[in-house]
């Protein structure tokens, strides 16, 4: 997968370079919209919930069992929805966002009742409900292909970066006190929620007439660990992070033009 990855990364990139494109300048903004996803799974050794015989006969969870217990790690189930707003700048083959973006993120705890060395108040499922405001930052690579006089595709390839913006609040301040209680570090909002995407798709130009044109963009990405999540990892199965789609639809103005010496790839706005 990762060198997929780095395969479109240098195809971006060539492709523009060896075309040698008339650069167009433009910007815009408009609206963001995304969702995604994400389950976290204990890892087998923290889910022994009945491996150790505290008294004769009865059998309770392991010392692993009761430390990952205390500290509230136990498999969880997120799906978040949310959006917002952005503004870009482009120079044809690189687009940079800025954006600012709120998720509501239902999150569902599944904790097994434990013996009494482990407070049975952490215990049971729980659905926790939250919403995180967010600085939405990226820099995507893209190489425009006329279509036709008014419509130009691109494919998309780019980094965002995703800056938390509030504090906690609710649900997840409640059960962060409560972990707390039995010796849990709460994590600071920034390394529970600053976070970088890799994304990649496709998008599309569609001319209004002069330097005007609509935009039209959706990308597939993935979420690397944040910080809390890469202090836990030990607990954890290993696997992906989050993962989801992100749709932004905005208008924009082509306001400058510089022409190359090669083949031109066209491009609403590019030529």
């Amino acid at each position: 997968m990762k060198k997929l990855f780095a395969l479109v990364a240098v195809a971006c990139v060539a492709a523009p370079l060896f075309a040698l494109p008339d650069i167009a300048f433009s910007a815009g903004g408009g609206g963001i919209f995304s969702t995604h996803w994400h389950t976290g799974t204990l890892a087998r050794e923290f889910r022994d919930y009945h491996g150790l015989e505290i008294m004769p006969g009865v059998m309770g969870p392991t010392l692993q069992t009761q430390s990952a217990m205390r500290q509230g790690l136990f498999c969880t189930r997120d799906f978040a929805a949310g959006g917002g707003v952005f503004g870009f700048f482009d120079a044809t083959v690189a687009t940079v966002g800025v954006g600012l973006v709120f998720n509501r993120v239902h999150r569902l705890l599944d904790i097994p009742e434990l013996s009494d060395s482990v407070s049975p108040s952490l215990a049971g499922q729980e659905a926790l409900n939250f919403t995180v405001a967010q600085l939405n930052l990226s820099l995507m690579l893209r190489y425009p292909i006329t279509m036709a006089e008014t419509l130009t595709v691109f494919p998309m390839l780019g980094i965002d970066g995703q800056i938390a913006l509030n504090d906690f609040g609710g649900d997840l301040r409640s059960r962060f006190q409560r972990a707390a209680n039995h010796g849990y570090r709460v994590p600071t909002p920034a390394e529970f929620w600053n976070s970088l995407w890799i994304r990649f798709g496709a998008g599309t130009d569609f001319s209004l007439g002069g330097d005007l044109f609509l935009r039209g963009e959706m990308l597939y990405g993935f979420k690397l660990n944040s910080s809390h999540e890469s202090g836990t990892s030990r607990y954890r199965e290993p696997g992906l992070g989050a993962n989801g789609i992100q749709v932004r639809l905005s208008a924009g103005y082509t306001f400058r033009r510089l022409g190359g010496t090669g083949p031109d790839p066209g491009g609403v706005g590019n030529r």
